[in-house]
């Protein structure tokens, strides 16, 4: 009886150490599984990090390109509007030149006559 006793206490000491290795083993697995889940969220955010640097990037290479775009229209339109000053300027010369031709013709026409 007491051995048969015995072989129960024993059986059931194996029993309860099976049952706390388990424990223990589900207790690494969920560990690992956090681990990786920690691990896999960190990742997303570095992912997510880098796409906003890449994307601030791109939108201070557009927006430099659009300065440097307004820049050269900006220097176009001085080019223009310096262009039609000198045509005006060459336009009032030619005109205040023909009309001295005529004042000077004028005058030596009414020289001749007299």
């Amino acid at each position: 009886m007491v051995l048969v006793l015995a072989l129960v206490l024993l059986l059931a000491l194996v029993l309860l150490l099976v049952l706390v290795l388990l424990l223990i083993l589900v207790l690494l697995l969920i560990l690992v599984l956090v681990l990786i889940l920690v691990l896999l969220l960190i990742l997303v955010l570095l992912l997510i990090l880098v796409l906003v640097l890449i994307l601030v990037l791109v939108l201070i290479l557009v927006l430099v390109l659009i300065l440097v775009l307004l820049l050269i229209l900006v220097l176009v339109l001085i080019l223009v509007l310096l262009l039609i000053l000198v045509l005006v300027l060459i336009l009032v010369l030619v005109l205040e030149d023909k009309r001295t031709e005529d004042t000077l013709f004028s005058q030596i026409g009414v020289i001749f006559e007299s």
